[in-house]
């Protein structure tokens, strides 16, 4: 087992311990880090597999608590976006997006440094913009789940239909950004065979993250997270 894979074992474990335990940040910790030791271009592929396979776990159990209302406005923008977002993927070189997403992964760090979520506005209308900002993000960086939250929240959900709402808009979000990349060549074999050599340590975060979901300070968890985006934020940047 090389160093990096074994590193890379390690950031799968800590960030789907978190995706499970929060219901959102795999990407948003994984990529970053990741992004540190592989080019973003396979990682990116590399995390959305992941988080087919991890929505796939999930989504069973919680398919009947979604809220319906918001998944065609999000999930049709998240489309748009995503097509826009892989086509600059793969257009650009590596070095030309590791800036771009450390100013993305700093500014979502901050963010998440706020003590209350903002109330943005309760208008359905803002479903489609919101989705195409997601999309965007997430096939560029991988990292759609902050827009998608920030809109959520503000629908007053409960936090079990908040969290279902989430894993079936990122199902989809990911199924179609993976249809992408395996158009555009971004996804091959390479990327996939690495994907399914993670999959043990996800399985195994998943587990711990559902286990710990009421025994974790989450206040002080969060800390840990932003600090650590920042560093990884600040290290793509220089």
């Amino acid at each position: 087992m090389t160093s990096k894979f074994l590193v890379a074992n390690l950031i799968i474990l800590f960030a789907f311990f978190f995706r499970s335990f929060s219901g959102f940040g795999g990407a948003l910790l994984s990529i970053p880090l990741l992004a540190i030791l592989f080019p973003l271009k396979f990682i990116i592929p590399v995390e959305s597999l992941l988080e087919v396979g991890l929505s796939a776990m999930l989504l069973p159990s919680v398919i009947r608590r979604v809220d319906r209302s918001s998944i065609p406005l999000l999930v049709g923008g998240s489309f748009i976006g995503c097509t826009v977002g892989v086509y600059f993927l793969n257009a650009l070189t590596n070095d030309q997006l590791k800036a771009p997403l450390g100013i993305v992964i700093i500014l979502l760090a901050l963010i998440l440094l706020q003590k209350k979520e903002k109330i943005l506005t309760r208008s359905k209308g803002l479903g489609l913009p919101v989705g195409i900002l997601g999309g965007l993000l997430g096939g560029l960086f991988g990292t759609s789940g902050p827009a998608y939250i920030a809109y959520l929240s503000s629908r007053g959900l409960k936090k079990e239909v908040f969290r279902a709402t989430l894993i079936l808009i990122f199902t989809f979000e990911n199924l179609w950004r993976l249809t992408l990349y395996v158009w555009d060549g971004l996804l091959t074999r390479n990327e996939l065979e690495f994907a399914i050599s993670l999959t043990p340590i996800l399985i195994v975060a998943t587990y711990l993250g559902h286990l710990s979901q009421l025994q974790i300070n989450e206040k002080t968890f969060r800390r840990i997270i932003v600090i650590l985006l920042l560093c990884s934020g600040i290290f793509q940047i220089f």
